[in-house]
């Protein structure tokens, strides 16, 4: 069957989240998605409290469990995984303790200048797919750039909102044929070259500085700066 899923979704457990679980994860049904994949910063606890708020709640929505790992040089989605340990690995010591959990590694806005990209790098990475269609690229250059280095690497290209907040969740995501697991989710996103559906929207210049707006201000009073 062919699912609807946002694959890079934050929620208020990212130090720039704004959003609790409930509202994202509401947010996702009234949009019309089939599932979601939560990947807040450096940590899988977000993901895990989706997981038992769609299970109490009974939503009609599939929960990817991820995680957006800060590495040494850039930043990495790994789907599929409720668990992560270290700090700080070089992006081929995170891949490799990914792919040993069997997680799905993602390259996330691997161009854009200002969000810890891995740019260039890569091209030496093992990673399974590559995100060329973030919403929160604003300006769509870096998009472009993405989609033309997963051309080259014969990567499959997926897309994601990056929600930071509810409002924004849906504004991207792909359309796979699977049956609503998560396994049967990111089997069909590794054998997807080619075969993924991209619904692409910009986050709208308004929302995505009052989101990073709001997000600075977190930070600041969970004492992140």
């Amino acid at each position: 069957m062919a699912l609807r899923i946002d694959l890079h979704v934050h929620t208020s457990f990212s130090y720039d989240g704004i959003s609790s679980v409930g509202e994202v994860l509401r947010a996702a049904v009234a949009r019309g998605l089939d599932g979601i994949a939560i990947c807040d910063h450096d940590t899988t606890a977000g993901a895990r409290a989706a997981v038992r708020y769609v299970e109490d709640v009974g939503l009609e929505l599939l929960v990817i469990p991820g995680i957006e790992v800060s590495t040494s040089e850039g930043h990495l989605l790994v789907l599929g995984v409720e668990e992560w340990t270290g700090r700080k690995l070089s992006p081929k010591e995170a891949i490799k303790v990914a792919k040993k959990s069997g997680g799905v590694v993602i390259a996330p806005h691997p161009f854009h200048p200002f969000r810890h990209s891995l740019g260039t790098r890569i091209l030496k990475l093992n990673v399974d797919a590559v995100e060329a269609f973030n919403s929160r690229c604003i300006t769509g250059f870096t998009n472009m750039l993405a989609a033309a280095v997963a051309r080259r690497l014969q990567k499959p290209v997926v897309a994601g909102s990056d929600a930071h907040c509810a409002e924004c969740v849906g504004l991207a995501f792909v359309i796979l044929e699977a049956v609503p697991t998560v396994d049967s989710v990111l089997r069909a996103l590794l054998e997807a070259q080619g075969k993924v559906e991209i619904h692409y929207n910009k986050t709208p210049v308004s929302t995505y500085l009052s989101q990073v707006r709001r997000g600075f201000k977190r930070r600041r009073s969970v004492g992140g700066l």
